[in-house]
């Protein structure tokens, strides 16, 4: 939990790369008695499927060849699930991207086991004037440091502010309030949330939100492995969630939240959408919908004794131990981490930066307003559950809550069964 007190063949497909991007690959010269050779490092990154995404790691290259003499070429996967299934694979062999984006906490932390990840405390130690001590702690395991964050983003529900006005909707600050909006825009004939499966990780975040809004020191120990998912306060949070499902506040789950968002905006498909804050400029503003049609608000707690509450996400940049240009890759990173390359980045990404020498005057309004939201109202930050619980337990439950989302009669035969992954996986722990 965080808290506001304030991670051959290949080089042949990597030319082509540079050739269709437009980026330069620079030439290094090595000792006098070699020719010399390309050195072209590989960003690897699972947001193939969000253009946004590509050209800005493709920007933040550029501006890396310019500033360190080193660049590298971003290389997309169109699914986590298939980005996973190839970084496996590769980060053992000497055919490891130099860079890739992955998750931190426990995401990482199988990686770690396995010698798989650069250690970068020394870049830290030369930043920490620059970074928050809570910030630092997300990337670190026992006392090292691995990898560094191009994002923070948190997990609020944007709303389409002209349809809220048309429908004379409140913007929810309860949640009886955000109630009463679902069932104001079901009775329009609008489906109140946007939500699907389309890609099948999504599963989770209405899970995750619930548990937060009954009790977040619960939703903490639960992915800790110190409290269980039999716990009635679990069944609880399900059954709201099966409530609003069965009363049509959401989405078909065949709809394509990613990659159809803009349509649906414009159409009035959806009022609201809880996602990332990189949702609202990689999805929404990529895909047309105009900025100051788009309002943010924080999802109240169902339970008010639960107080206020945010998920947030970390978008951790990693340095792979066994590729060919470890060492190039340390110092794009080290660039990167600096107020030169952060700067540069989140302006081009709109995001919220880690690095407090960035600042926020280059985020959109949106964006501005729900930090001052959080930090004014003093909401409690989380990490999300994708990060914050062991990778074993969290694919048993993306699986079993796709088919709570299709079928929530299943709700009891669900909860037994992430219980069951998660029994095993820290008894498991507890014996070694």
């Amino acid at each position: 939990m965080l808290k506001k007190n304030g991670f051959s063949a290949i080089l042949a497909a990597a030319l082509l790369t540079l050739a269709v991007t437009g980026i330069a690959v620079i030439a290094l010269r090595g000792t006098d008695k070699e020719p010399d050779r390309v050195k072209t490092l590989t960003l690897s990154h699972d947001k193939g499927g969000m253009r946004a995404f590509q050209r800005n790691f493709e920007f933040q290259a550029q501006r890396a060849l310019a500033a360190t003499g080193y660049t590298f070429v971003p290389v997309g996967s169109q699914t986590p699930e298939l980005f996973i299934n190839r970084m496996n694979a590769s980060l053992p062999t000497r055919d490891a991207p130099e860079l890739f984006v992955w998750w931190s906490a426990y995401r990482v932390k199988q990686l770690v086991e396995k010698d798989l990840v650069s250690e970068l405390t020394h870049l830290w130690d030369k930043h920490n004037a620059d970074y928050p001590e809570v910030i630092r702690q997300a990337y670190t395991l026992d006392g090292k440091v691995y990898g560094f964050p191009y994002s923070i983003e948190y997990w609020p529900v944007w709303y389409n502010k002209p349809l809220f006005e048309r429908l004379n909707i409140k913007v929810p600050e309860t949640w009886s309030e955000f109630i009463r909006a679902c069932e104001v825009l079901k009775a329009a004939g609008i489906p109140p949330v946007l939500s699907s499966l389309q890609y099948q990780w999504y599963s989770f975040v209405w899970f995750e939100e619930l548990i937060i809004g009954e009790d977040p020191d619960f939703y903490q120990q639960l992915c800790e492995g110190e409290a269980a998912y039999s716990d009635p306060r679990t069944r609880k949070a399900m059954q709201i969630w099966k409530d609003m499902i069965e009363k049509g506040y959401f989405t078909d789950p065949a709809t394509h939240m990613f990659t159809n968002a803009g349509h649906l905006w414009h159409n009035e498909k959806f009022g609201m959408v809880l996602c990332g804050s990189w949702f609202y400029s990689t999805v929404l503003l990529e895909q047309g919908v105009e900025e100051d049609t788009i309002g943010v608000f924080i999802l109240p707690s169902h339970n008010p004794a639960a107080g206020k509450n945010i998920v947030m996400e970390s978008g951790p940049v990693f340095t792979a131990k066994n590729a060919r240009y470890r060492k190039e890759a340390e110092v794009i990173a080290d660039w990167w981490m600096g107020p030169e390359g952060n700067t540069a980045f989140s302006k081009a990404f709109k995001s919220y930066s880690a690095n407090r020498r960035t600042g926020r005057s280059h985020l959109p309004r949106a964006k501005r307003e729900l930090l001052d939201t959080i930090e004014n109202a003093d909401y409690r930050i989380l990490n999300r559950y994708w990060e914050a619980t062991p990778s074993p337990i969290v694919s048993t439950a993306v699986d079993s809550f796709s088919r709570f989302i299709v079928n929530p009669d299943e709700m009891d035969a669900v909860i037994d069964e992430i219980a069951a992954a998660a029994s095993e996986y820290w008894s498991g722990r507890k014996a070694r």
